[in-house]
């Protein structure tokens, strides 16, 4: 029976270490060849792409640095999207649209912001600023929605919760609804927010009685 011997016969049986290591290239070069290509073709695309990555965070941070107007934030926020800071940005610049007065911009920058940060600690942030601007637009069974889906998170943050329960608290107020803040109390009241929360929604229920 023939001994199976790779193909490479009796040379490669008697040769030493060195010269059978030799006589494997020789017979299966062009399959390492293209093994070895393909590996270091993988490990130069994976460190390019760590050069630019930090190359490009670079740029975002002296980027972020120099940033002045809304038209400034505006563009940093289209270039760097895929980042949390330009979601941060995002967010300042809603500020700055309600701020002024310019609800449709602001609702559009908070929820652009959400967008981003939409796996981030800081989305019920923008959250709370499209509820904001949404009421401001005249739309409070919007801004309501919105509310109540930051305050009925148990994943969100205590202070986002009982910020939101706080902003809905006085549109209630507004709207002249006593009867969804009493309710609206008696549910921060049992959701573990912070104290401080609970007892200014309860200064505000009883403010709408005066």
């Amino acid at each position: 029976m023939k001994n199976n011997d790779n193909g490479l016969g009796e040379a490669f049986q008697s040769a030493e270490l060195s010269d059978r290591m030799w006589l494997f290239f020789q017979k299966n070069s062009r399959t390492i060849l293209v093994i070895t290509a393909t590996v270091v073709a993988i490990a130069v695309t994976f460190c390019l792409q760590k050069l630019w990555s930090n190359h490009e965070i670079a740029n975002m941070e002296r980027a972020y640095t120099s940033l002045v107007t809304k038209e400034d934030r505006i563009l940093f926020v289209k270039k760097y999207k895929k980042y949390p800071l330009a979601g941060a940005v995002s967010l300042l610049l809603g500020d700055d649209h309600l701020e002024s007065l310019e609800y449709e911009s602001a609702r559009s920058a908070y929820e652009n912001a959400g967008a981003i940060l939409k796996h981030h600690p800081l989305f019920p942030r923008a959250v709370i600023g499209q509820a904001m601007a949404e009421y401001k637009s005249n739309n409070a069974a919007g801004a309501e929605k919105l509310l109540n889906s930051v305050i009925y998170n148990g994943k969100f943050d205590g202070v986002f919760r009982g910020n939101a329960a706080y902003v809905l608290a006085n549109m209630l107020k507004n709207e002249r609804k006593p009867e969804q803040l009493d309710s609206l109390l008696k549910d921060v009241s049992n959701i573990d927010l912070r104290p401080e929360f609970v007892d200014v929604i309860h200064k505000i229920s009883e403010e709408i009685m005066e």
